[in-house]
């Protein structure tokens, strides 16, 4: 089981990039990544499922303690066709979500997600999977850090 300071440092780096783009009042880079409602909305939908997917596999008795989780945590920690299923349909549509980020930042998502799944369900090592994990945390902060809300324009 990894360390208190890996699931701590995976915890901040996130967070210090939305306070850092709070501080800053706008995005952290001149290629803006353009969200509207929906794809908001589907940005967190998928971070929570993929969140859960993690927990799942990392913190049983944590998620055991969360009613009618059992059967889908399990499902997951199986890591058969329902974890696959889990996994690579919420990572597809982040990418959608994230469809209009800039070209680079969007190919580095999805590497990092590839190679999180390649390593999860193919024999690597738990240090080689945690490290995909890890480099995922800090490409989707990046990603987010571009984020710009864009409202729906009304027209009158």
């Amino acid at each position: 089981m990894p360390s208190v300071q890996f699931w701590a440092a995976l915890a901040i780096v996130p967070a210090v990039a939305f306070v850092v783009r709070l501080l800053n009042g706008r995005p952290l880079s001149s290629r803006l990544l353009p969200l509207g409602r929906l794809d908001l909305a589907l940005v967190v939908v998928t971070l929570l499922a993929l969140g859960f997917h993690c927990a799942a596999m990392f913190f049983p008795a944590a998620v055991a303690a969360v009613p009618v989780s059992d059967d889908a945590a399990e499902a997951v920690r199986d890591l058969g066709a329902a974890s696959q299923a889990a996994y690579w349909l919420p990572a597809g549509v982040l990418v959608l979500a994230l469809r209009r980020a800039w070209a680079p930042l969007l190919v580095a998502e999805v590497s990092v997600l590839l190679a999180v799944g390649i390593t999860m369900f193919w024999s690597f090592s738990l240090t080689t999977h945690l490290v995909t994990i890890a480099g995922s945390v800090v490409v989707t902060a990046a990603v987010l850090a571009t984020a710009t809300y864009r409202p729906a324009v009304r027209l009158r």
